[in-house]
């Protein structure tokens, strides 16, 4: 007899939507998949996708948020001892399959606040890694250095290699060049800080 909708515990079935609709949001595309698709590959009834989420909005921000912490965690665990550039541009070089669902959330962002935090986590993530790549450099406080001016030219670099363009290079790859680019003018003669 099949487990129905009651049997089967909140977490199980909100993971079970979770994982159809990553995939759906891989293959088709955010604006191509629907809740219909999101039920059917999950195994649940069209109505009750909405027991566990509000919108197709709420499912896909939890479905960048989880693809985030997993990264995160992969990271954590993978690459504990490296320094945070080698750890950004990893998850950064990592997650380029999930560029086409970035480009989609930035369609969302004006209509979805669920969408908005999402993607401030996503950005977050980015200048929480700059931050600590400046601090462990003794950067975020030196002078003629402004953080705060790498943070946005980071972030800006991020957000610019995410338009589709298919002559921008990857995200990773910029960033990386800003990122050294940076440290390399802050070293003074055989690599000591100015």
């Amino acid at each position: 007899m099949p487990r129905n909708r009651q049997q089967i515990p909140r977490e199980e079935r909100t993971g079970d939507l979770l994982a159809a609709a990553t995939e759906l949001f891989l293959a088709k595309g955010y604006a191509k998949t629907t809740m219909a698709d999101i039920s059917s590959a999950a195994g649940v009834a069209r109505g009750n996708v909405y027991w566990y989420f509000d919108s197709k909005d709420h499912i896909f921000a939890a479905v960048m948020n989880r693809m985030l912490s997993r990264e995160i965690r992969i990271l954590n665990e993978e690459q504990a001892g490296a320094d945070p550039l080698s750890r950004l541009v990893r998850g950064l070089s990592d997650m380029r399959y999930s560029r086409p669902l970035h480009q989609a959330m930035h369609d969302r962002l004006p209509h979805s606040e669920e969408v908005r935090e999402a993607h401030n986590t996503f950005l977050n993530w980015i200048v929480g890694l700059v931050d600590e790549l400046m601090a462990e450099r003794g950067l975020d406080s030196a002078p003629g250095i402004d953080a705060a001016l790498v943070r946005d030219v980071a972030i800006a670099v991020f957000e610019g290699a995410n338009v589709p363009n298919d002559q921008n290079r990857p995200a990773h790859e910029m960033i990386r060049f800003l990122m050294e680019s940076v440290l390399a003018r802050c070293a003074g003669p055989k690599g000591r800080k100015r």
